[in-house]
């Protein structure tokens, strides 16, 4: 009896552990409030194969990392270009709080050694702007990706700057 009542009280400390993570909804098609639509290098919408996608949380200073089961597929058809919606789960994040993340979209299927070699060949193809959504799970409805935007290019902000200072430089002739 003893037993029985020690592993009931460990199934429900487990099961608080598990609904007090934070949620967020992988969707990036919801109506006309969430629409953002991955396309290929050539223009063509994202479908998989070849492409698949995932989520990356900010672990502090700017180091990113996957999120364990945030990797998706792309929808096809009509649908080409967004993800197969699902739920992630943000590991060490509390339901109300709120986590950095960002979303990848890379060559490859949707396995954790998909992505890692995708990223070891420099096959990730986008990297969304950082976004920190409240978080959702349990009696909270997990928030949807509202502001997802592409991230400027490197290059992109490197030309900026080098306009920048030709201005500068020009203004003090």
């Amino acid at each position: 009896m003893k037993r029985l009542v020690m592993a009931a009280i460990a199934l429900m400390f487990s099961i608080a552990a598990t609904y007090a993570q934070g949620q967020i909804n992988f969707a990036t098609k919801i109506g006309t409030n969430v629409n953002f639509k991955f396309l290929m290098p050539d223009g063509r919408p994202a479908t998989s194969p070849p492409a698949a996608a995932g989520m990356q949380l900010d672990n502090g200073a700017g180091a990113f990392t996957l999120i364990p089961g945030s990797l998706t597929t792309f929808r096809s058809g009509a649908a080409a270009g967004y993800v197969t919606p699902i739920t992630v789960t943000i590991p060490g994040h509390d339901i109300g709080s709120t986590a950095r993340v960002r979303v990848v979209s890379f060559l490859g299927g949707a396995t954790q050694a998909d992505y890692d070699a995708a990223l070891a060949k420099g096959n990730v193809r986008f990297t969304s702007a950082i976004i920190t959504p409240p978080l959702g799970g349990g009696t909270v409805t997990p928030p949807n990706l509202d502001g997802l935007t592409d991230a400027p290019e490197p290059s992109t902000i490197a030309f900026g700057l080098l306009g920048a200072a030709a201005l500068l430089i020009r203004r003090r002739k």
